[in-house]
């Protein structure tokens, strides 16, 4: 396919004693294309990307990334931010941090995939060696992005990725979302606010 392509097809899911989240719920998005999915808290916001990523399965419906069904299969053509970064966090050094994904999917050129994410998204070699724990906040985000982009996948998602951030910090999300909608990704975001990065959004979506 030479667009990728995520569809939703009549997703259903909910949890125990939850009610159901989605009740048929439908979407598609695209190659260069950013869709942006804005509710209140607690209305599922992650859930959906999780279904996404194939963390979580349906109930009934599908989740299809070029068609096909998205499974475990899917991972390195998926990369994921959550809300916290330091959540996702687990390794001694940046560097580790960033690489996992490259070495855990089977790229050779680590060091240079490493470097290239972190110049992707605005930060310089010297943090190589820094606890991701002792980052400020702005420069955390960065490098849970820079962790998602590592293996060049297809499928971007991030759950809230300006939230706590400053005016700059905003922004410089916001210019690493603007090129890589421009470099063909498919991007999912969430965000509580409609108005956050609806100028990037292509699709909208409000739960």
């Amino acid at each position: 396919m030479s667009n990728p392509e995520l569809t939703l097809q009549n997703v259903v899911f909910g949890y125990k004693n939850g009610g159901r989240l989605f009740n048929g719920l439908n979407v598609t998005v695209r190659g260069g294309q950013l869709l942006l999915v804005y509710g209140p808290n607690g209305s599922g916001k992650s859930t959906l990307l999780k279904l996404m990523a194939g963390l979580l399965k349906p109930q009934a419906g599908a989740v299809l990334l070029n068609g096909t069904f998205v499974s475990n299969r899917h991972f390195s053509k998926i990369g994921y931010v959550m809300q916290r970064a330091e959540d996702q966090f687990f390794c001694e050094t940046v560097f580790d941090e960033v690489a996992f994904s490259a070495k855990n999917f089977g790229f050779h050129d680590v060091d240079e995939l490493v470097k290239e994410a972190l110049a992707e998204v605005g930060l310089r070699d010297d943090v190589l060696d820094r606890s991701p724990f002792q980052l400020s906040e702005g420069e955390a985000r960065r490098v849970a992005i820079a962790c998602a982009l590592v293996h060049k996948p297809l499928l971007l998602l991030l759950d809230e990725p300006l939230i706590g951030l400053d005016r700059i910090g905003r922004q410089m999300v916001q210019d690493i979302l603007k090129r890589q909608k421009q470099a063909g990704k498919i991007i999912v975001v969430t965000s509580h606010r409609s108005d956050n990065l609806r100028d990037l959004a292509d699709v909208f979506l409000t739960l």
